[in-house]
């Protein structure tokens, strides 16, 4: 036999206020609704639960015993409801950063702000070096020269670019010095096609021409090569600390090659979760800025200078 659980909440009401009066405002119904609610009960059960007084109710050794039975199990139904109501609800996000930001800073931290915030489901989308904010996106990372537009703009850290290259090629080579680049390939990304001699000119010397150049539209590529040993490649820091921490890469010169670009966090205007896109944009200030203070001792090695 099925009881109707509306029938039994009507009881329960009806038998803490004996009154179906009582019980019908609580429960934002009629008085016959609620009287109706417990006879059907009544002949459900095949017993009586009040006892019908001209001015009152009360409860019949069968309604005390069966109150006593239901009360408990429908609190905790009532409890479950309001817990089951007060969870936040679930707010999917877009957020779009650089490629070689997403696989080599986003994606080793991104688990920590998933369990912190369960409610949030993330839609990670990379994009190429120098694109342009995306209306689409309610959290950008963006590398560039000057502050994003944005209600929220907040710059994590600039880039530097390290001389490196294979261990096996550090070794080969060391000693050498500077003469050791007319002797390699370098390896250049397309966003920075003056790199190299940029750092030269830093260096204030005039090296042979390189061997070969090869030429990257993906920061990733480029030092995935470099760690191959196709060559010699200047390696953005501090996103790429794993690669010098692991020995997969190794420090060619001391110098860097300073950048005044910065990685901006940029909140959206018109993010369909506000709250959320705010709480995504502050754990990406709070995780990555200033992390180039983290990441400096990482690439530290021997160079090829000796």
């Amino acid at each position: 036999m099925q009881v109707q659980f509306r029938g039994l909440r009507a009881f329960c009401v009806a038998a803490r206020h004996l009154s179906f009066k009582d019980a019908a405002e609580e429960l934002c119904l009629t008085a016959s609704a609620v009287s109706h609610q417990i006879k059907s009960l009544e002949e459900q059960l095949g017993v009586t639960l009040f006892e019908r007084r001209t001015r009152s109710v009360a409860l019949t050794d069968d309604g005390r015993t069966l109150q006593q039975q239901v009360q408990p199990h429908l609190r905790a139904i009532e409890r479950a409801v309001v817990e089951f109501r007060r969870r936040p609800q679930r707010c999917p996000l877009v957020i779009q950063m650089p490629e070689f930001f997403a696989s080599e800073l986003f994606m080793p931290r991104v688990a920590a702000f998933s369990q912190a915030h369960r409610h949030v489901d993330l839609r990670i989308e990379t994009t190429a070096p120098g694109a342009r904010l995306s209306g689409r996106a309610d959290v950008s990372i963006v590398l560039s020269l000057r502050r994003p537009d944005g209600p929220l703009s907040q710059a994590l850290f600039p880039i530097r670019y390290v001389p490196a290259c294979s261990p096996d090629l550090h070794r080969l080579h060391a000693g050498e010095g500077l003469g050791a680049l007319s002797q390699m390939t370098l390896l250049v990304h397309q966003s920075r096609p003056r790199a190299w001699h940029q750092w030269l000119q830093l260096a204030g010397v005039e090296a042979p021409p390189p061997r070969q150049i090869i030429r990257f539209d993906s920061m990733f590529a480029l030092a995935r090569a470099a760690e191959q040993g196709a060559g010699a490649a200047l390696i953005p820091m501090p996103m790429s600390g794993a690669w010098f921490a692991h020995g997969r890469l190794r420090r060619m010169f001391e110098l860097d090659l300073e950048s005044a670009d910065h990685y901006h966090a940029v909140l959206s205007g018109d993010s369909q979760h506000p709250d959320a896109a705010l709480t995504l944009w502050r754990w990406i200030v709070d995780t990555f800025t200033e992390h180039d203070k983290q990441a400096n001792i990482h690439e530290r090695s021997s160079s090829i200078a000796g």
